[in-house]
């Protein structure tokens, strides 16, 4: 019996996170965010949020529905850094349909994604950043259940998957460290890429 725990890939999660942070934001090079006030920082770092969370869980809870399952909402930790809601689904499906409905919130980043360039809309495009970002366990869900065969049955404990039929391990482990040296060389790139500005005004 196979067992999978998002839990364990907390590190992989936050630099992941980091790296489709930085790589979906390359997407929409024209973005500009300024907060200088209050009602900035709602619109922007607030109200994206409040369009993501319940679209995206309710995209996994859409598809899971479709397919005749119960599900369940609820929220947990991964380490001390990440608290994130969960869409949980009750019902035994086979790997093929659960990973329809663990990609299903791809679709918002997608739409997010159009709507920003059509509208050069700096919202819409810190809805498809910040989405596509969150959808981190989602993509390391995914590789996991692709080394399940199709038919394999699923159940989603809340915690864990687990499933009867071969193993839930998404990736080697040397690919978590391999993510830890892409990430400073990630970084490295953007600091020597970087150009400081000092404006001194004088009255």
């Amino acid at each position: 019996m196979g067992e999978f725990r998002l839990s364990d890939y907390s590190s992989d999660i936050v630099i992941l996170s980091l790296l489709l942070f930085i790589g979906s934001a390359f997407t929409v090079p024209w973005v500009e965010v300024s907060v200088s006030s209050p009602r900035d920082f709602i619109y922007y770092m607030v109200l994206p949020w409040v369009v993501i969370i319940p679209l995206h869980e309710g995209l996994h809870a859409l598809i899971a529905r479709l397919f005749g399952a119960r599900v369940r909402f609820g929220i947990t930790t991964f380490g001390k850094l990440i608290i994130a809601p969960y869409t949980a689904v009750e019902t035994p499906l086979t790997a093929r349909r659960f990973i329809a409905v663990t990609l299903a919130p791809l679709s918002l980043s997608l739409i997010a994604l159009a709507l920003a360039w059509l509208l050069r809309s700096d919202f819409w495009a810190l809805v498809y950043i910040f989405n596509t970002a969150g959808m981190v366990g989602d993509f390391i869900v995914t590789l996991a259940l692709l080394r399940l065969p199709p038919d394999a049955e699923v159940v989603d404990r809340g915690e864990a998957l687990v499933s009867s039929s071969g193993t839930l391990e998404p990736y080697p482990r040397w690919v978590s460290k391999a993510l830890r040296i892409v990430l400073l060389a990630v970084l490295l790139v953007i600091l020597a890429r970087a150009r400081i500005e000092v404006v001194v005004e004088y009255r």
